[in-house]
């Protein structure tokens, strides 16, 4: 596909990394000379220094022949503005990277007019994603397919679990629960492991099922975890506005602590049922005064990595019992895991996963499985996709899964069928309308019969 992103900061040069090495034809458009040659010089792009939102700028940079047009500049409006023009000129699909909560509410009022297909708030959606691994403490990330009926949990197998040293092939006998556990890292190695597979303590497994299911397995192995009811916020972006209102709709008590006065006084006005206070969350002090000992979870999420990792640290130094950081940078993240803080966050990780997931979809051709999900595991090595089974997918349709030739390194964690998941076993067959949740090391797979020996 050929595709123009406009704006390459972090969101922006994350996703050209990742559709480069998908194998698309990218051209990048910046306003920073310093930008477009640094990016230049990594990647295969074509790169235009000028303003993303001008006709002869996107003119210049091919939108009339782009297949989609993604708009991810730090300014909602360049980006909504940067969509109407491209659409105008000829762009076939655009997508709008927007923040400010007063226009993410009223985007689908006016999409269809602005020619958008889509849009993405990385700060939405990371906090969506905190407030999952919120309602399930024991998880150190949740990911939900199948609209909400399968689970993709991961979480760190403790040494003393009933779990240590037991073969996969031996978990449903030993659990009586239908989970499937699809990856597993150990010591920094990741695997999509076989039935022969010995789990070990200090492992982290990646688990699908049925939520209830999952929750059960957790549970027997020795995952435990208090409920959540009361959480410490570390800052007032808009992070911390979006996971705010999620916590207050289920009714758990929320205090946010932002350094700025200004912002925690519009805070405070837009969220009446928290507890806003105007402070530095690096102070072990203020957080020793305000409760964060008695607290259940902490979430750091202000501007400043660094902060967030020291701070979070201090908070599983005082027995919090979930925390969870937001940080950004990559390198910063891989440090991140050797200091067992229980959960990561990067918001240009959750959002770009989602661009890419529709960037598949457009690849698929409309008559074969269609990408309905996307999700990256195992620092981007692994992907779990959901996918529609099409009538038009013939050659693994109505074939037990034993005798089914699929490619080496793809596992089919999950089928959905009339709202039921099924873990699979080797009877089990792919019908048309089942919903399949495929975990791969392979990349580039746009639908379902790619997971088949030479199903094309």
């Amino acid at each position: 596909m050929q595709i123009i992103i406009v704006g390459c900061g972090k969101m922006g040069s994350t996703l050209a990394v990742q559709l480069v090495a998908e194998g698309h034809r990218v051209t990048i458009v910046d306003q920073s000379e310093q930008v477009i040659e640094q990016i230049s010089n990594t990647q295969d792009v074509i790169g235009y220094v000028g303003n993303g939102a001008v006709f002869s700028v996107l003119e210049s940079a091919g939108a009339k022949d782009a297949d989609l047009m993604l708009a991810m500049t730090q300014s909602d409006e360049l980006n909504l503005l940067s969509c109407l023009i491209a659409h105008k000129i000829g762009a076939k699909h655009t997508v709008a990277r927007v923040r400010n909560p007063e226009y993410a509410a009223h985007m689908y009022q006016i999409s269809e007019d602005l020619g958008l297909s889509m849009t993405v708030n990385p700060d939405r959606q990371a906090a969506e994603e905190i407030a999952r691994v919120l309602r399930f403490p024991a998880a150190m990330h949740v990911e939900l397919f199948a609209q909400g009926r399968v689970e993709l949990v991961s979480s760190k197998l403790p040494e003393k679990s009933i779990l240590n040293g037991i073969p996969l092939f031996e978990l449903p006998q030993k659990l009586g629960s239908k989970v499937l556990i699809c990856a597993v890292e150990r010591n920094g190695a990741y695997t999509i492991p076989g039935g022969s597979f010995v789990l070990q303590g200090g492992d982290t497994l990646y688990l699908t099922g049925a939520p209830r299911e999952v929750a059960r397995t957790l549970r027997k192995a020795g995952v435990l975890a208090n409920p959540v009811r009361s959480v410490m916020i570390g800052g007032g972006g808009r992070i911390s506005y979006y996971l705010a209102q999620e916590l207050l709709k289920s009714n758990l008590s929320v205090k946010i602590i932002e350094r700025n006065h200004d912002r925690a006084r519009a805070m405070a006005e837009q969220l009446p049922d928290a507890v806003v206070l105007n402070g530095d969350v690096t102070d072990h002090e203020l957080l020793q005064e305000e409760g964060i000992e008695s607290t259940d979870a902490f979430v750091a999420l202000t501007g400043l990595d660094e902060g967030n990792i020291l701070s979070a640290l201090y908070a599983k130094h005082r027995k919090v019992g979930k925390v969870i950081a937001k940080v950004n940078n990559d390198s910063l993240e891989t440090l991140v895991k050797d200091v067992a803080l229980d959960s990561v966050i990067s918001p240009k990780r959750v959002a770009s996963n989602r661009v890419l997931r529709y960037v598949r979809s457009r690849e698929a051709s409309a008559d074969q499985g269609e990408i309905r999900g996307l999700y990256k595991i195992a620092d981007g090595s692994i992907e779990v996709l959901e996918f529609l089974a099409s009538a038009e997918n013939k050659k693994l349709l109505d074939i037990p899964l034993k005798d089914l030739k699929t490619k080496k390194h793809i596992l089919i964690a999950c089928i959905v069928r009339n709202g039921k998941a099924i873990i699979p076993g080797g009877m089990d067959c792919i019908q048309a309308g089942d919903v399949v949740l495929v975990v791969t090391e392979q990349r580039l797979m746009n639908d379902l019969g790619d997971i088949v020996e030479d199903a094309r």
